[in-house]
């Protein structure tokens, strides 16, 4: 099971002090064995987000764009081939020195300066495979790059800012053996996990607060159980007002933490 230490972090009013070695080592003393930590973020020094101030047809080859990209503390250089890329967007650049995987596929890549096609080249402007972020955030078409204008509208991300600390992937995710949660169903969740902790560090546990489901407009539904040994009771609830959409950035996060889709 993974466990998200800044969703911890919501129900315990832990100080900063404690890490997340000094609680992963706790549990391990007391209740039950953590395999290892995973650092979110890990791998993604050097990626900041950019914003595109131009983007011209490259001089010698049809599907590739030449790129002025903001990068917060300096303006640079950088051909690109994304399908999507625009004079304005928000992007995620990987600057010289940082690592990615090249279409999402293979080996890690260091950034260098290149020259493509007879114009020098300075970083990549990344899709989110070549970063690790394909779940995050899937594409339909492989050739597009990461478009940050949505996913950072409400944030106050600048150019310059590192990638990670943007889409707050700054996370440290307990992993749990499994085998030792068998005999707690009370440490199956976050919540439980959470209790377990304020108690070794004798903090106070928040409360678990529920949103309220509002009734709606009655509906009249109607159920005939014709084998009262075989189904002795059946519940049904009728469900409106519900929209098809992609789920809030913030929940993405924990779910990706979680290691959930």
């Amino acid at each position: 099971m993974l466990i998200s230490y800044n969703w911890l972090k919501q129900y315990i009013d832990l100080p900063d002090s404690v890490t997340p070695q000094e609680v992963a080592d706790r549990l391990k003393l007391t209740t039950v064995e953590v395999e290892k930590i995973i650092h979110q973020g890990k791998g993604m020094e050097g990626m900041v987000v950019g914003k595109v101030l131009a983007a011209e047809k490259h001089p010698n080859a049809d599907k590739l764009k030449v790129c002025k990209v903001d990068v917060g503390s300096e303006q640079i250089q950088i051909v690109c081939g994304g399908s999507n890329v625009v004079e304005g967007m928000l992007c995620a650049v990987a600057k010289l020195g940082a690592k990615v995987q090249w279409h999402g596929q293979g080996d890690l890549v260091e950034m260098k300066e290149v020259e493509i096609r007879g114009v020098k080249s300075y970083g990549m402007i990344c899709a989110a495979s070549e970063i690790g972020l394909a779940e995050m955030f899937p594409s339909q078409d492989d050739h597009a790059i990461l478009d940050l204008a949505e996913i950072l509208k409400n944030s106050m991300a600048l150019p310059g800012k590192s990638l990670a600390m943007a889409l707050a992937l700054e996370d440290s995710v307990l992993e749990v053996d499994n085998k030792s949660l068998s005999n707690r169903p009370d440490l199956w969740g976050h919540y439980g996990i959470a209790r377990e902790v304020a108690a070794l560090f004798k903090k106070e546990i928040k409360p678990y607060i529920v949103a309220e489901i509002k009734a709606g407009d009655e509906i009249k539904l109607k159920a005939t159980i014709k084998d009262a040994e075989l189904c002795p009771r059946y519940m049904a609830v009728a469900v409106s007002g519900v929209k098809i959409a992609p789920s809030p950035a913030w929940l993405q996060q924990r779910m990706v933490a979680a290691g959930l889709r």
